[in-house]
């Protein structure tokens, strides 16, 4: 046992705000939607070999269920941790559907709080259909973006599956000061179309995150 030194209320809120750093740090959210049955294939593959990896690497799991893409998560997340003997699944998979009756304003604190106990937030697609039945970006995904960035998450988009994900990438890479640790990677993330690789590579950028930028 660590005993501390406190002097003042404010070492109290340091300390505690450590503790939810190391806490969260292994804390991934997964943020995505899709509804195109042409891709349907490829995001299955791209989300199990993703998850795999992540909980691999000993990070955890949190996903909003986002359509498609939150079932594809926590399908292959379930089946990862039940192959490992996992004995704790609830910890290292978090999901939390959202209900269809929510107010703008609940939906939003709904996404805030889903994401709060994260410290990486990984893009995926991000696309949707309109009441017209055209295709566009979704909603949901953009504002999870935004809660992530002011909340300071490393947001990691895997640019290549197009969609919010792919505005993102663009958006990164003409203000990539904003996001040094992409720098060696956004190219990469915009163009690689192999599930494997790309799971990969985010496994890879998030240790490095881990290893330079959280003490």
């Amino acid at each position: 046992m660590k005993v501390l030194l406190v002097q003042t209320p404010e070492d109290i809120k340091e300390i505690l705000r450590e503790i939810k750093e190391k806490t969260i740090s292994k804390n991934i959210y997964i943020s995505g939607s899709l509804d195109d049955a042409l891709e349907e294939t490829r995001a299955y593959n791209l989300s199990k070999s993703l998850v795999e990896k992540l909980i691999d690497g000993g990070y955890n799991i949190v996903t909003g269920f986002g359509k498609n893409i939150g079932y594809y998560i926590s399908g292959s997340s379930i089946q990862k941790l039940y192959s490992i003997n996992e004995a704790n699944i609830e910890k290292r998979l978090i999901m939390r559907p959202f209900a269809h009756d929510m107010s703008l304003d609940e939906d939003t604190s709904y996404r805030r709080n889903l994401i709060s106990d994260t410290k990486f937030t990984i893009v995926m697609y991000g696309q949707a259909i309109n009441s017209k039945g055209d295709i566009v970006t979704s909603r949901g995904v953009w504002e999870e973006i935004k809660i992530s960035k002011e909340q300071g998450n490393y947001i990691i988009p895997i640019a290549s599956t197009g969609f919010a994900a792919a505005e993102l990438g663009e958006k990164i890479k003409s203000s990539i000061t904003e996001y040094p640790y992409l720098e060696n990677y956004i190219e990469k993330l915009c163009s690689e179309n192999s599930p494997d690789k790309l799971a990969e590579l985010v496994l890879h950028i998030i240790e490095e995150i881990s290893f330079n930028f959280i003490d």
